[in-house]
């Protein structure tokens, strides 16, 4: 038990002090345009507006480090009791949300495999993932997203991962060289090898065959399936 403690304990400081870093570098741009406005109240129409976007971007990324900050650390320490889980149907309804909330189609293959887990977690790696794609897929083909026993796999069509990155996509706080343009915080796939992990699972990463790539997780079934 004291063991326990102690690695709950360091990884809490681990996830602190990541954070601290992280938050640095939007902070930091934050104050140098602000500190730019205040000190050049006629600056040019077009560079405000550069600014302002950049502003804009920082406040956004900002926002979405300190809500998967406080969603990491929460899920680590919520007390909901792993029960059956069939994994179809569960993946059929956070793809509904997925696709309403982006406008893009979600296919869902797969069979009726039941995993033992806590159900909100995995709810929330398989919208992680979904997310994923949709930022990167540009393409508007369908995401699609398989289910064979324990194991769901996104597959897109957008630019798929640098071999050299195929092992750090789900390290805390890693941006990908093609996604630092864009929002996010770094965490979304961290949350899901997090979640895969505390239940006795793993993740899983590569490039697909004809571009894109299939990102997923895996955890131990139940006994039964549902019929």
């Amino acid at each position: 038990m004291l063991a326990a403690l102690a690695r709950s304990k360091e990884q809490q400081q681990r996830l602190v002090e990541d954070a601290g870093h992280e938050l640095r570098t939007p902070l930091t741009s934050l104050r140098t345009n602000l500190d730019v406005l205040k000190r050049h109240p006629d600056i040019d129409s077009e560079a405000r507006q550069q600014i302002l976007l950049d502003i804009d971007r920082d406040t956004a990324e900002l926002a979405a480090l300190v809500e998967e900050v406080v969603t990491l650390a929460v899920d680590r320490h919520t007390d909901e009791l792993a029960q059956p889980i069939e994994m179809k149907g569960l993946v059929t309804a956070v793809a509904a949300r997925a696709a309403r909330r982006s406008g893009r189609n979600i296919v869902v293959t797969g069979d009726t495999s039941v995993v033992v887990a806590r159900r909100h977690l995995v709810d929330r790696a398989i919208s992680n993932l979904l997310d994923n794609a949709v930022k990167f897929d540009t393409s508007n083909n369908d995401i699609e997203v398989s289910i064979s026993g324990g194991k769901i796999v996104v597959s897109d069509r957008g630019p798929g991962i640098p071999e050299s990155e195929l092992d750090l996509i789900f390290e805390r706080f890693h941006r990908a060289v093609a996604s630092r343009t864009l929002p996010g915080s770094g965490l979304g796939l961290a949350i899901v090898a997090d979640v895969a992990r505390s239940h006795g699972g793993d993740v899983f990463a590569r490039n697909r065959e004809g571009g894109g790539a299939e990102i997923g997780f895996f955890l131990p079934t139940a006994e039964k399936h549902v019929e």
